[in-house]
C-alpha cells in the first residue's frame, strides 16, 4: 500500500516560501548572467546603486543604512575600489573615517547597471498587466516588511550577520532577500532576492 499523498498545502507547488525560494534563485541567476558583460557580479550593482544615493556619506554610515557590518562593507568597498568604481576620501566631518564616492567610472558604470536592470524587470515580469505587476510588487514589499526586512538593505545580507568570505570566493549575498538556505559562511553562493528584485531604477 502506497501512503497517501500530502495534504495539498504540504506539497513544494503549494508552498509560497518554497515557490519564492525556487523563483528567487532562478531570477538572481538570470540578474547574473546580464551582469556579467559589464564584468560586475550582483553585489557590486547593488552597492553601486545604493552608494549613488548617499554619495559623499561615511561609510559607517552607509553600512548602517545598507544593514551591513563594518567588516563586510570594508570588503565590498576595497572590492569597487579596485575597479575604479569608488573612491575614499577623508571624511571632512570626521578624519578618523572615510566618505564614500562614486568616480566618473562608477557613475557610467551605474547608468550601464540601470539599463540592465530595467531589461531584466520588463523580461522577467513580461506576462504581467501593470496592475498585476504593482499589487505584485505590494505583496511583496509587505511580506518583506512582516520579515523585518529593510527597503535598502542588500539582498542575502541580514542586518549585522553577514560574514566575510574568503577573498576570490564568488558572490557572497542576495541582490536582493533571506540568506539562501544550505548556506556555509564564507563559501560561495548565489542571491537570492525577491522575485524581480535587483538594484533599484
Amino acid at each position: 500500500m502506497q501512503p497517501p499523498d500530502p495534504a495539498p498545502e504540504l506539497q513544494p507547488q503549494s508552498s509560497v516560501a518554497f515557490l519564492l525560494v525556487q523563483l528567487g534563485f532562478h531570477i538572481a541567476g538570470l540578474f547574473g548572467e546580464r551582469l556579467k558583460p559589464l564584468g560586475l557580479e550582483q553585489r557590486h550593482a547593488g552597492m553601486l546603486v545604493r552608494l549613488a544615493q548617499n554619495d559623499g556619506r561615511s561609510q559607517q554610515a552607509i553600512a548602517e543604512l545598507m544593514g551591513v557590518n563594518p567588516t563586510r562593507m570594508v570588503f565590498l568597498t576595497d572590492e569597487l575600489e579596485k575597479l575604479g568604481l569608488v573612491e575614499r576620501r577623508r571624511n571632512p566631518a570626521d578624519r578618523r573615517s572615510h566618505a564614500l564616492y562614486l568616480t566618473e567610472a562608477g557613475t557610467a558604470m551605474l547608468a550601464r547597471v540601470r539599463e540592465v536592470t530595467r531589461a531584466h524587470e520588463a523580461a522577467i515580469t513580461a506576462s504581467l498587466s501593470a496592475a498585476e505587476r504593482d499589487q505584485f510588487t505590494a505583496l511583496l514589499r509587505r511580506l518583506a516588511r512582516d520579515q523585518g526586512l529593510a527597503e535598502r538593505s542588500l539582498p542575502g545580507m541580514p542586518a549585522s550577520h553577514a560574514a566575510l568570505p574568503a577573498r576570490g570566493s564568488g558572490p557572497p549575498e542576495p541582490p536582493g532577500a533571506p540568506m539562501a538556505p544550505g548556506r556555509q559562511a564564507g563559501r560561495p553562493h548565489r542571491a537570492m532576492p525577491a522575485p524581480g528584485s535587483g538594484p533599484p531604477d
